[in-house]
Parts: structure tokens; C-alpha cells; sequence
């Protein structure tokens, strides 16, 4: 996703404009397949821990702001991190990138991780893609594995926004041609609310 939309767009001015994000609750944030990218760094708080399989993204993050970063499966994340043990979980970009089933026991993990809030961010629907786009040769783990709608999402109780959105015009796959225009979703499952 384009840089400059990760800053412009996060998931904290998304929510606060759709009045549902917990303002003033999160300190402590786990970010879930940070990747390069560290989209927490665009997220107010004061402890941010990222996970990722791949040591050569988290040896080239860039982020302007303190972290912490750890070399793990982020599948096994239930077994890293205790029950309650952060305010938000953030599962950006990353339930695409697993099987269904696994991205569905990676949403229970991360919801009993989370005190406050569970953010997911992943296309609308199945996006094709194969090939690492940073060009660091983690193709394997930028594959594309399954697809998302709404409707998936709000059963589990999430409030989806949907909105267009336009991918970096990159070859993503290494036999089809995929439109860089797409439908985004982001969802928020308030916690705080549940959990009450």
C-alpha cells in the first residue's frame, strides 16, 4: 500500500471520522506482521511492539518512533503474548496473506490479546498476488492465500468501512495482470465495549 496513504488514511483518522475508535484508550499496541512498513508509528500511543516472520523487513523498518520488534510466526502469536496484554491489536494487511483458516485463529488471538480494540485492514474480495513487491525476496510471504467481504467480518462483530482505494501500479503476480484499482476495507471490533 502506498506510503503516503498509511499516514494520510490510518486506521485512527478512518475511525475517528466514522466515530468508532476508542480515543484516549490505547498506550499499548501490537502490530501483527509489521512488515517494512510499521503502520503503528501513524497511531497515538506509547508502546509499540511489532511481529513479523520476515528478518529482512524488520531489519529495514522505517519508523520514527521507538518499537519494539520481534522474529516470530505471527500465527503463534496467541502463544507469544498473554490474554489482555495490549490495548489494540492491528492485523493490517496480513489476514490475506494466510490461509482462511489461519487468518480466522489469528483474529481469535488477537482478540483475546486485545483490551481495547482489533483492527483489521485487508482488500475487498481476492487480490492475486505472488510476488514480494518491496523486492526483498519474501515472495512467500507476500502471497495472496484468500479473500475477504464484509459481511465475514461483521459477523464476527466488526464495523467494516469500505472504501476505494488504488495500489501501487507494480507487478504483483508473476501470471496475471492485476488492476491496482480496488476496494479496501478496514474493521474495528470494540473490545471495551465487549469485554465491559
Amino acid at each position: 500500500m502506498p506510503k503516503q496513504d498509511w499516514s494520510e488514511n490510518n486506521v485512527q483518522k478512518l475511525f475517528t471520522d466514522a466515530g468508532l475508535y476508542p480515543t484516549g484508550k490505547i498506550e499499548t499496541i501490537l502490530d501483527v506482521a509489521c512488515g517494512l512498513s510499521f503502520k503503528s508509528q501513524y497511531l497515538d500511543a506509547s508502546i509499540r511492539v511489532g511481529v513479523d516472520i520476515y528478518r529482512p523487513y524488520l531489519e529495514k523498518i522505517a519508523a520514527e518512533c521507538p518499537y519494539v520488534a520481534i522474529e516470530s510466526d505471527v500465527r503463534d502469536i496467541g502463544k507469544l503474548f498473554l490474554p489482555n496484554s495490549f490495548d489494540m491489536v492491528l492485523l493490517l494487511d496480513i489476514v490475506e496473506h494466510v490461509e482462511k483458516e489461519d487468518a480466522l485463529r489469528l483474529m481469535e488471538a488477537a482478540e483475546s490479546i486485545a483490551r481495547v480494540a482489533v483492527i483489521i485492514e485487508t482488500p475487498k474480495g481476492y487480490v492475486p498476488q505472488n510476488i514480494d513487491i518491496w523486492g526483498h525476496g519474501g515472495h512467500e510471504f507476500q502471497t495472496h492465500r484468500c479473500g475477504w467481504e464484509p459481511r465475514e467480518l461483521q459477523e464476527r462483530g466488526y464495523d467494516v468501512l469500505v472504501r476505494d482505494y488504488k495500489m501501487c501500479d507494480i507487478k504483483r503476480h508473476t501470471e496475471l495482470d492485476v488492476a491496482p484499482d480496488i476496494q479496501l476495507m478496514d474493521a474495528i471490533l470494540r473490545l471495551d465495549k465487549i469485554k465491559s
